[in-house]
């Protein structure tokens, strides 16, 4: 039994005011048992700021109870939103340190369960160890840190002496024993940081521009070409300088990424104090929206709780016009500019590759522009290139021998703008050296050189890649997170980590390339390529960029103008402003632009296959159908088609007729999607087929005739301009004569009038629908027990009058003016196909069988049982037109036309059944016709 009070440290989630109370009384009852608890509700207000007194209870517990929830555990690996769980954030950090540090040998934290906690919910490092859950195990527990064992430990008799035995002499020159690993000076492609400055040389003369430009304007444009050490010269030259100068200095870095303001909050947000009593939204959010709102103020106050001068790092900020989804966002953070520079008490230096300096001069302003650029070149001189390649491993006591400069130095020379690959080298080089001799040519021979270094360190990776199909397809999932093309250039793009770790084969990737050093965490919810120089030296990475570039090209230009459109739809939300003035739809991007965005993300994602949509004969409809849940917002609204949201409109009777006829236009000119309007890939007319049940239609003819309706199929729409000219233009169509057997053949086709690909055709004549008909049946290679034919107005006004529910029109009610294409329209014309859906029959989808044009059937109007063919009498038109007051679209009114008769009014609809044979006798009540 110990003989002081333990100190007991309580790590938790404040995840409801529940579980906090519940935290609360268990360190009352250990404090009320002897147990000198602790939690942060005893602190009101630590001097010192959170992290570092959280550090301290750890450091100074006899113990540290971890209470396990599923909140916990999400918070201990990183997984909840980035304004929560900072806290159990920095003490999960403080646990695994000191977990590695004793190799895994855990002597004093120990997992607790509430009492509807989960094994489960335990963090990973702490899994092997026993677990107390309370109540039921309090006891076993108190014991535990109270050092009462439940069974003590007999008392110690006295010990043997026994005799020693001769111990053998030790050969001269034992070895002593190993020295501890050293650490790798060298940073490999990742850029150096402010506590490795020691290993940092050969830049002091660029350092020393860039202290004595920002003394003078305390803002500096650092640009020089990929691979020149822009951000370790800021970090590990300029930033270890400046706190020479003022050893109270702040350093805050950030990246722009696709939010440049929401990355400031967040930097600014993780070095202010942590607060401990919740005041709505997150403090990050808030001090976003300031940023944005009032910049000067924003600035004022957090700076103001930070040690003053503060160096403001913003690194890689081509990302402002690579990543920026918005330009209005970019030009928010323009004006924050201002108010940075205005500050007296803050440095501000950013750095940028050279390729993107006209675009930051047009951003900045030609004057600002000048007085803060400072351009940093590649490194060719010797001296220089020596001391970077031999200065950090002397400070570890380890040498380089001449020869390896020897090959090193022209080889760096030759690639100059190359000190990632230089570093990468040089850390591997460290790794395989020699514990006598140092850095040897003879482990940089083996690697394969400066030029093939990346290539070596991706061969582990590209033997993990090409032993499994699923793991090469996840391979080029995670190239289209982690890279872009900006106008042919490869660029690194950031990706959140917590969706990538949710595949389990690109989690597998993202470990192998961590491994390898080819990945960097720009903060904890992300990730991103170590360097760009891995797009350039990569082969694998380098021929999918390559390969991929336009794609990547059109998936950024649909990201930046998707953040466009809703940045002014926000805007125009907040102000009120009423519909009618509103212009952000003008914004939004035409189907001419947004299908091959889709079909450029659907093939960036190469283990999805298109979706086919059995009513639209259209590929990027199809990328959308499988690109839809995987969208996330703006990008999904913004690329949501056009066409579908057009024909959604449709669907309201509240729809004027007007709008329907721009919609029908609008579809024309992007080339109708919809199956059943055009043509099929074959170049034959596509036409949707509705299969009909049997039945039997009685007629409003003189003698009241029924007829049999036996199963057939319909077109869901009448023949199109699209489809009907395919026929007349064909060399095999209308003017070949095998189509015209017993019919009347005029010397031209009809009057092709607002002759609008997916508008119906007419000035069809009864002879001329007749030929098409032969002529597509031979042309799908139909047999005789199934053609393409006319309707026969039976069947007509079987499908239109919705079967034996004999509806007056093919709706559910009365007459209804916003259902059909009708005199009372308006429209004065013919509209496209399809564009009033709710005027369909109740059981079977056919659109227009009210309005819009007349519709030849096969039969005389006289004698409805004939079918002949070759009869120069007047057949039958059926469902109104443009022209038509209500009463004629009724789905039961007969009317009559002569057979060579063309008019504006007059269009077809196709069905495919048996050929009906003609009649020799005149019906009775009841017909049954021959198939």
């Amino acid at each position: 039994m110990i003989d002081h009070p333990p100190r007991v440290f309580i790590s938790y989630a404040q995840e409801s005011d529940a579980h906090s109370a519940w935290v609360l009384a268990l360190a009352r009852r250990l404090r009320d048992d002897g147990v000198e608890a602790v939690i942060d509700r005893y602190a009101a207000w630590p001097e010192k700021g959170w992290r570092p007194w959280m550090s301290e209870q750890i450091e100074q517990g006899d113990w540290v109870l971890v209470v396990c929830t599923d909140e916990y555990r999400r918070r201990f690996d990183g997984n909840a939103p980035p304004a929560s769980g900072r806290g159990v954030r920095w003490e999960s950090q403080h646990m695994t340190q000191a977990l590695y540090d004793d190799k895994f040998s855990n002597k004093r934290f120990v997992p607790v369960l509430p009492p509807s906690g989960d094994e489960r919910h335990i963090p990973l490092p702490l899994k092997d160890y026993r677990n107390f859950r309370l109540d039921n195990d309090y006891e076993a527990l108190y014991r535990l840190l109270t050092d009462q064992p439940a069974t003590p430990a007999p008392a110690l008799g006295k010990i043997r002496r026994l005799p020693p035995l001769e111990v053998p002499d030790v050969p001269q020159g034992t070895s002593p024993p190993p020295a501890p690993p050293l650490i790798n000076p060298y940073p490999g492609l990742a850029a150096f940081k402010p506590e490795e400055r020691r290993f940092f040389f050969g830049r002091q003369a660029d350092s020393d521009r860039v202290i004595q430009r920002l003394e003078q304007t305390r803002f500096v444009s650092l640009v020089g070409g990929s691979g020149t050490g822009k951000s370790s010269l800021i970090a590990a030259g300029v930033e270890p300088a400046l706190r020479e100068r003022h050893p109270r200095l702040s350093y805050l870095r950030f990246k722009p990424q696709a939010d440049p303001l929401s990355q400031l909050a967040a930097a600014l947000d993780g070095r202010l104090p942590e607060e401990r009593v919740p005041l709505g939204r997150p403090r990050a959010d808030r001090l976003r929206q300031l940023l944005e709102k009032d910049p000067a103020r924003a600035l004022a106050d957090s700076l103001g709780k930070l040690p003053l001068p503060v160096l403001l790092f913003a690194d890689q900020f081509e990302e402002l016009f690579t990543q920026t989804r918005a330009e209005s966002v970019a030009a928010s953070f323009r004006a924050l500019i201002e108010a940075l520079r205005c500050n007296e008490n803050l440095y501000f230096v950013l750095t940028l590759r050279r390729e993107f300096m006209p675009r930051l001069m047009d951003w900045l302003g030609a004057e600002l522009f000048e007085t803060s650029l400072v351009c940093l070149d590649p490194i060719r001189e010797d001296d220089r290139l020596r001391e970077i390649i031999v200065c950090p491993a002397e400070q570890c006591g380890v040498g380089v021998q001449s020869e390896l400069l020897e090959e090193l130095l022209p080889a760096a020379k030759e690639m100059a703008g190359a000190l990632p690959l230089l570093a990468m080298t040089l850390a591997e080089l460290f790794e395989r050296r020699d514990p006598e001799k140092g850095l040897t040519p003879a482990g940089y021979r083996e690697m394969g050189g400066l030029k093939q270094v990346v290539e070596t360190a991706a061969a582990p990776i590209d033997e993990l890649i090409e032993s499994s199909p699923a793991l090469a397809r996840a391979s080029e999932r995670l190239f289209a997170e982690l890279a872009t093309v900006i106008e042919e250039l490869p660029t690194r793009r950031t990706a959140e980590v917590a969706a990538l770790r949710a595949d389990r084969e690109i989690s597998v990737l993202v470990d192998a390339l961590r491994a390898q050093g080819f990945l960097a965490d720009p903060d904890e919810r992300h990730i991103e390529l170590a360097h760009e120089t891995l797009l350039s030296h990569w082969p694998r990475l380098q021929e999918w960029c390559g390969r991929y570039g336009d794609k990547l090209a059109l998936r950024r230009q649909a990201e930046q103008a998707a953040g466009e459109w809703l940045k002014a739809r926000q805007k125009e939300d907040s102000s009120g402003q009423p519909a009618a003035l509103r212009r952000s739809y003008l914004l939004r991007w035409k189907w001419e632009r947004q299908k091959p965005a889709l079909e450029a993300l659907l093939a960036l994602d190469p283990h999805r296959t298109a979706q086919r949509d059995p009513d639209f004969a259209d590929s990027g409809i199809d990328a959308w159908r499988s690109l839809q849940s995987k969208l996330h917002e703006p990008l999904q609204s913004f690329l949501a088609p056009e066409p579908l949201r057009l024909l959604d409109e449709l669907l309201f009777d509240e729809t004027p007729h007007h709008r329907r006829e721009e919609i029908g236009l609008r579809l024309n000119q992007m080339g109708d999607p919809r199956r059943g309007v055009g043509l099929d890939r074959q170049g034959l007319p596509d036409i949707v087929w509705i299969d009909i049940p049997g039945g039997e239609a009685t007629l409003e003819s003189e003698q009241h005739e029924t007829f049999a309706v036996h199963p057939f199929r319909i077109a869901r729409y009448p023949v199109t301009w699209q489809q009907y000219s395919v026929f007349v233009d064909a060399a095999d169509g209308y003017r070949n004569p095998r189509w015209w057997d017993g019919l009347r053949q005029q010397d031209q086709p009809g009057e092709s009038r607002w002759g609008f690909a997916n508008y119906p055709a007419i000035h069809v004549s009864w002879y001329d629908a007749v030929a098409f008909c032969r002529w597509l049946s031979a042309r799908l290679a139909l047999t005789g027990s199934e053609v393409v034919r006319l309707p026969a107005e039976w069947e007509w006004q079987w499908v239109a009058q919705s079967g034996a529910v004999g509806r007056e029109y093919p709706w559910a009610s009365r007459w209804n003016p916003m259902r059909a294409n009708s005199y009372e329209s308006g429209i004065g014309r013919t509209a496209a196909v399809g564009m009033y859906p709710r005027g369909v029959p109740d059981p079977w989808p056919v659109l227009d069988l009210a309005g819009n044009v007349w519709e030849w059937c096969l039969n005389e109007h006289a004698q409805p049982s004939s079918t002949r063919l070759d009869q120069n009498v007047s057949r039958v038109l059926r469902g109104g037109s443009w022209l038509s007051a209500p009463g004629d679209c009724r789905a039961a009114l007969r009317y009559d036309f002569a057979p060579d008769g063309r008019s504006g009014g007059l269009g077809f609809r196709v069905c495919c059944g048996a050929p009906i044979e003609p009649l020799t006798a005149v019906p009775l009540d009841t017909v049954t016709l021959s198939h």
